[in-house]
């Protein structure tokens, strides 16, 4: 679900490969060279991007592999202030980390805790994180960590694994939106940790344990008394970053005093808004309505930003509009949807649960036609709104043959044309996939386009010949004909249902 690419049929060949060909893993692990990947950019707030890839599921698993095994000398020490991916801070096991959506609760709560004790707050976060992260720098933070001599054979396949990732043109500093690189960075942002405990206060109850900042990944929030002494941590942190190889990312450096402190804590962790529908869902039970006047408010402001909303606050309000259905203002979402890319996927889902896109076709044909959709990830994500089952109009099939016909398409895109196209018209859609085989010469691609042909009836034959001309996609293939080449169970998130 936290993907940048949402695969159609999850992966499957991680589950597999693990249970029943290990030696599939063996011998990437053996290796140090890296496999083909996809690039896709991925939309930020104010049609930023985010420089992405999609890696091949073996070296993905490698990858993970390698870094858990580490992760206790790696991060074993982090700071208890950090928090996002890390080990738990009693038991710790190698590789096995704090659940996501458990650390996200104590963040949210820590902060608002320290907003609410605190006067002033300086919140800053890192310009492009991932993407800056010195691979060298790393390294050589790695080789300080790494002291048995029985691990270095695993660190140095991984620093061959790093550098090779590196050289892809466009994407400098380690891979984005995989759980081994967010490890490895809360492993450099470490020293920036020592600076934020340095400027920061004991907190009441709990002194010389819990300190007066928080950090989710590459978001920091510091928390004082003092206007001044916080303008004079932020220059320090500021030089530790510089010191790092990163940099400040100025235009989202606030100061925060009085008010503003509990107000702007509030949208990053919106528990007046859960407190609320909570609320609200009892006097559902007396057979009154649902109380939704804060998340109102949340989505007003959200559709006024438009391309500057944030992502998470976008996702925040969705989901709670899907899980109490309430959809009173999903109109208001589509009205700006084409300025909102960073929100396109968590748009989908709303649009869908609304069964709103019956009633959007034309305006999706439209989008597809405007400026607004040359963020590729934005256009594959809201083209999932559309569910598998159940019909669509022409005119998107139409388009979604005519995307694949061109070819060219970034991955999520040629996944949710090939995908869709295999479920609405399989006659179509196995012409449409013969051709566009021709010229998918990236194994990745090639996947989706085989196991979609799959779906569509293409041939045992045809789907092996697909799949035999990259050595990357014998993974895939070994599985295939292991099930007999009986089609593979798709998400049920990305089809819709």
């Amino acid at each position: 679900m936290g993907d940048w690419f949402r695969d159609p049929w999850g992966w499957p060949e991680l589950d597999w490969v693990v249970s029943t060909r290990p030696d599939f893993i063996e011998a990437r692990i053996e290796s140090t060279d890296v496999r083909a990947v996809s690039k896709i950019d991925v939309p930020k707030e104010n049609f930023g991007i985010r420089p992405a890839m999609v890696m091949d599921p073996l070296d993905r698993l490698a990858y993970q592999a390698l870094v858990g095994h580490l992760s206790v000398p790696l991060i074993g020490g982090m700071h208890r202030n950090a928090y996002g991916w890390r080990l738990p801070l009693k038991g710790m096991t190698p590789g096995v980390y704090s659940p996501g959506d458990k650390q996200w609760e104590n963040y949210r709560s820590y902060l608002s805790r320290l907003a609410g004790e605190f006067e002033v707050a300086l919140k800053t976060d890192i310009v492009s994180c991932f993407a800056s992260i010195p691979i060298d720098r790393l390294i050589e933070e790695i080789e300080r960590k790494v002291t048995r001599a029985s691990s270095r054979p695993i660190a140095d396949n991984l620093f061959a694994r790093l550098v090779n990732w590196n050289r892809i043109t466009g994407r400098s500093g380690i891979p984005q939106r995989f759980q081994a690189s967010a490890v490895l960075a809360n492993l450099y942002l470490s020293q920036l940790d020592e600076v934020l405990d340095h400027h920061s206060s004991d907190v009441d109850g709990d002194p010389g344990k819990r300190r007066s900042f928080v950090r989710w990944m590459d978001d920091v929030w510091l928390f004082g008394d003092d206007a001044g002494n916080l303008r004079r941590a932020q220059v320090e942190i500021n030089s530790a970053l510089n010191d790092l190889g990163l940099h400040m990312n100025s235009g989202k450096t606030e100061l925060l005093e009085g008010g503003q402190v509990a107000v702007s804590a509030r949208e990053v962790e919106h528990s007046a808004i859960d407190e609320e529908l909570l609320f609200g869902k009892l006097l559902l039970l007396r057979k009154k309505r649902l109380v939704t006047k804060r998340l109102d408010e949340l989505v007003e402001r959200l559709v006024d930003a438009k391309e500057t909303a944030s992502r998470t606050s976008i996702k925040f309000a969705t989901t709670r509009m899907r899980t109490y259905k309430h959809f009173e203002k999903v109109d208001d979402f589509i009205e700006v949807a084409m300025r909102m890319p960073q929100g396109a996927d968590a748009l989908a889902r709303l649009f869908r649960d609304a069964k709103k896109t019956g009633d959007m076709e034309d305006w999706y044909i439209d989008y597809l036609g405007k400026p607004w959709s040359k963020v590729e990830w934005a256009a594959a994500q809201l083209g999932t709104m559309f569910p598998s089952t159940g019909g669509v109009g022409r005119p998107i099939q139409d388009e979604f043959a005519s995307i694949l016909s061109r070819g060219g398409s970034s991955l999520p895109m040629t996944a949710v044309a090939a995908q869709r196209l295999a479920k609405w018209n399989r006659k179509e859609a196995r012409v449409v996939i013969a051709e566009a085989i021709k010229r998918a010469d990236n194994p990745l691609h090639r996947r989706v386009l085989a196991l979609a042909g799959l779906e569509a009836g293409c041939s045992r034959t045809a789907v092996t010949k697909w799949l035999s001309e990259f050595a990357e996609n014998a993974v895939t293939l070994e599985l295939l004909q292991d099930r007999s080449f009986r089609k593979l169970p798709l998400k049920p998130d990305f089809i819709g249902s």
